[in-house]
C-alpha cells in the first residue's frame, strides 16, 4: 500500500511528495523530493538513502536531498519506525528498507533502472546483509558509503561500483575501512578504487564547528556520480 499526499500525475519538477508505504507490521512515512530540472526521457534518476542506526527523522539528511536534487536526481528519504511520521513497533529494520527502496522505484516519474543507493554508517552493515534481496527488487548502477563499516571481506558483497567517505575522526580507522576496503573491492571487481577522507569532522561527516555536511566530501560524492554512474547532470 503507497499513499501520496500530492497529485502524482502532475509535472512533479521541483516538487516534495509525502509518501506512506508499508513496512514490516508497521505504517512508514517518507518523502521523495524531485529536482527543480525537466524530467528525462523515461524517469529521474534515484538517489535512495539508508540511514545510520541513531537517526531520528528524514529532516535529518536534507543534505544529502540537496546534494541529488543539485545533480538532477530525486532523493527519497525516510523516517525509520518510531521516528516522525512512521509507526512504533517490533519489526525488521532490513525489511522496511527493502520496502522503501521497492516503494522509491515504483514512484511514478522515477527511472528504476538509473538508482544509486547511498548508505551511512551502519546503514552500510544493513545493504551488506541484505544485497541480494535489494538486488532482487532492482540491482542498483552503484553504492555510496558515507562512514562505511564494512571491512575488506564484507564490502566484496557489493559487486558494483562504489565510493567510500569517511572521517579522519571516525573510531572506524580509514585506512581500514576507506583505503583498505575499496582496494579489496577493486581487486575482487575490478572497479577503481575511490575514497575520500575528511579531516576535522565527526563520523557523520559534520564539521565539528557549524554542524554542516563536509564540503570536500560532498563534491567528491557529486564527482564520483558523475563520473561512474552518469546519470547526473
Amino acid at each position: 500500500m503507497i499513499t501520496y499526499s500530492a497529485d502524482t500525475s502532475q509535472n512533479p519538477q521541483g516538487q516534495t511528495q509525502v509518501v506512506f508505504f508499508n513496512g514490516d507490521n508497521v505504517r512508514l512515512g517518507g518523502q521523495i523530493d524531485y529536482p527543480n530540472v525537466p524530467m528525462p526521457e523515461g524517469g529521474y534518476p534515484l538517489l535512495f538513502i539508508i540511514q545510520h542506526a541513531t537517526c531520528h527523522t528524514r529532516s535529518g539528511y536534507r543534505h544529502f536531498t540537496r546534494l541529488g536534487n543539485e545533480q538532477g536526481a530525486a532523493v527519497f528519504l525516510w523516517d525509520k519506525r518510531g521516528t516522525g511520521d512512521s509507526g512504533a513497533g517490533v519489526g525488521s529494520p532490513l525489511v522496511d528498507a527493502l520496502n522503501a527502496y521497492k516503494t522509491a522505484l515504483a514512484l511514478p516519474n522515477i527511472n528504476p533502472s538509473r538508482a544509486v543507493i547511498l548508505a551511512q554508517n551502519e546503514g552500510s552493515l544493513l545493504l551488506e546483509e541484505g544485497w541480494s534481496r535489494f538486488v532482487a527488487i532492482q540491482r542498483p548502477l552503484g553504492v555510496v558509503l558515507v562512514g562505511n563499516m564494512l571491512d575488506e571481506k564484507q564490502i566484496v558483497t557489493l559487486n558494483v561500483p562504489l565510493h567510500i567517505a569517511m572521517s579522519k575522526n571516525d573510531w572506524n580507522a580509514w585506512q581500514i575501512y576507506a583505503d583498505a576496503a575499496s582496494k579489496a573491492h577493486q581487486q575482487k571487481h575490478g572497479y577503481p578504487p575511490s575514497f575520500y577522507v575528511a579531516p576535522v569532522t565527526n563520523r557523520l561527516l559534520m564539521y565539528e564547528h557549524g554542524g554542516a555536511f563536509h564540503r570536500g566530501a560532498n563534491e567528491s560524492i557529486k564527482d564520483w556520480l558523475k563520473r561512474v554512474c552518469k546519470i547526473f547532470v
